[in-house]
């Protein structure tokens, strides 16, 4: 499994953050710019459909005052009656006032028929002239919509030509649906109209460029009249909106109005792009930041980190340096002060003894009468003439001497198996506990003589530091003994005096084993009988036995 260092993971967590941040920010503008253009261009189509229905109107009202001003002219009843076709054709062309004139005239006489058309040079009927013109004017009704021709396709609108109740023909006047129309319904540049029946009429676009050409091709691309669709045209996105031309029910050509999506998302493109920009140097920014806090903060782990191998080597002696005002430096604080207490701990543990310590370790209190019973070896052992030796020497070199003496023996117990119980003084008091206890402790004081002899010849000027040691075994009490402010765990009991006595009466490098002590190892040691000695406290004098060695399986004198 890949194990991503604590600098980089906050390195990559708060690039990704950042990151995702920007692209969120990126795609509610997009959404938000994209809705906005959507509600406009919806209400842009909505806005050219109105103006195409506004426009078809205008053009089919005028067209019809138009075909009125020609029915009601003077001299067209005599010219419909002298059936003269090119006096027709030069009277619609040329003899009516311009205003009167359209882009198309025709003329039918009372029955339908065709007497002349300014489109063509020939008297060419029109389809399905009597329901769709003659007989809603016979009816008395309006007659307009979209005519279609060989020549074109018209909106057109008619007008009968009556006089006394009579009617002496008709007049049809048009005007072509055609490029210009589509030009004439553009809206100020951004619109775009194509213009489609049987055929392509007119675009504002190149017509190559369309993908339908009729009016059947727009309603196969599967768009339904009157809905908005989205279509590609060449290499830009349009929405287009189909408007049926013509009176509704007739099928008539098809006006479709685009507008350009692209174009009006482009000034949004900009400020997405300047966005993106932003976002960049936000992110990169971000992420430096990012890679100097998470150095800041890892640089400070590290020396955390070093620290706590340096408390778990045992080394108290290295505080941390880091200076922040959060967490981190509260943290290093802590610290600091935890290593602290671990010295202090350390140091205090050199103060007492290991049985002190494990019994602090074990127990949550102890009152004063906590105590128990046990069997230990005492040993005791105290510098002789340390008294003259200290009144000639300075402090400083007393103490050094005193120490070196101390420490080689507390060597020596540990090297047993003893616990140092106390210092007192000069003298050392030692515990030492199970079933070899007395043979262990035996061989620790012929160990600390030999020592200090070791000691003397490396210190020839030194007046020759020599110790003696007292030795028993017997039944005591260990407990936590003083006031509630200072206490000492330590022993007590009849046994502890005597071990104090012998080593009292003990000579220079000599050590006395008490009479329990001597019964425990006198098949292992080498010990002499001496005389019963009064010990102060005891009614009847006391069996001492002076060690030896403890080479020898029998004892010397027993």
């Amino acid at each position: 499994m890949l194990r991503l260092r604590l600098r980089w993971k906050v390195l990559l967590y708060t690039s990704a953050l950042l990151l995702a941040l920007i692209a969120g920010m990126l795609l509610f503008v997009n959404r938000q710019a994209e809705s906005f253009v959507n509600g406009r261009i919806a209400a842009d189509l909505d806005q050219g459909r109105q103006r195409i229905l506004l426009v078809q109107s205008e053009r089919l009202a005028g067209l019809q005052l138009t075909a009125q001003n020609v029915a009601g002219f003077p001299g067209l009843m005599a010219l419909l009656g002298t059936r003269d076709l090119p006096t027709i054709r030069s009277f619609l062309s040329d003899d009516l006032p311009r205003e009167f004139r359209s882009n198309l005239l025709v003329l039918l006489d009372p029955a339908g028929r065709t007497i002349a058309r300014t489109d063509s040079p020939d008297a060419l009927d029109i389809a399905d002239v009597s329901a769709r013109w003659v007989q809603p004017l016979l009816d008395r009704r309006e007659a307009s919509g979209i005519l279609s021709t060989s020549s074109g396709v018209y909106y057109a609108a008619a007008a009968p030509a009556a006089a006394g109740g009579a009617v002496f023909g008709f007049v049809i006047a048009g005007t072509p649906i055609n490029r210009a129309l589509a030009q004439r319904l553009r809206s100020q540049g951004e619109m775009e109209i194509v213009i489609a029946g049987d055929r392509l009429l007119g675009s504002t676009l190149p017509e190559g460029s369309l993908p339908w050409q009729t009016r059947g091709g727009w309603e196969g691309l599967g768009q339904a009249s009157g809905i908005r669709r989205g279509i590609s045209i060449g290499e830009e996105s349009y929405v287009g909106l189909p408007v049926p031309l013509g009176p509704q029910g007739q099928a008539g050509p098809l006006a479709v109005i685009l507008l350009s999506r692209d174009r009006a998302l482009a000034p949004y493109r900009q400020i997405q792009f300047g966005l993106l920009v932003l976002g960049a140097v936000v992110a990169l920014a971000g992420i430096a930041a990012s890679a100097v806090l998470s150095g800041a903060l890892t640089a400070s782990i590290r020396k955390l980190e070093q620290g706590t191998r340096q408390v778990a080597a045992g080394n108290f002696d290295a505080p941390l340096d880091i200076r922040s005002g959060d967490e981190i430096g509260d943290l290093a604080a802590s610290f600091n002060q935890m290593v602290r207490g671990l010295r202090e701990r350390a140091d205090m543990q050199k103060f007492v003894s290991r049985s002190t310590f494990e019994m602090i370790q074990t127990r949550q209190g102890l009152g004063t009468s906590a105590g128990e019973r046990r069997l230990l070896t005492i040993f005791f052992s105290d510098m002789r003439g340390f008294t003259t030796l200290s009144e000639n020497r300075p402090p400083e070199e007393v103490v050094q001497i005193l120490n070196d003496c101390l420490s080689l023996q507390a060597e020596r117990v540990k090297e047993f198996g003893g616990d140092i119980d106390k210092y007192v003084g000069d003298s050392v008091v030692a515990l030492f506990s199970g079933e070899d206890s007395a043979l262990r402790a035996s061989q620790c004081a012929l160990a600390i003589h030999g020592s200090l002899e070791t000691y003397n010849a490396g210190h020839p000027a030194q007046v020759p530091v020599e110790v003696g040691i007292g030795i028993t075994i017997g039944e005591v009490i260990l407990g936590s003994i003083g006031g509630e402010d200072r206490r000492d765990f330590t022993v007590i009991g009849s046994h502890v005096n005597l071990s104090a006595r012998l080593c009292g009466a003990a000579r220079p490098g000599e050590t006395l084993l008490a009479d329990s002590a001597y019964q425990r190892v006198r098949h292992q040691v080498s010990a002499v009988r001496l005389e019963p000695l009064a010990v102060k406290g005891f009614s009847e004098p006391v069996p001492v036995y002076r060690l030896e060695s403890a080479d020898v399986k029998t004892a010397a004198g027993a």
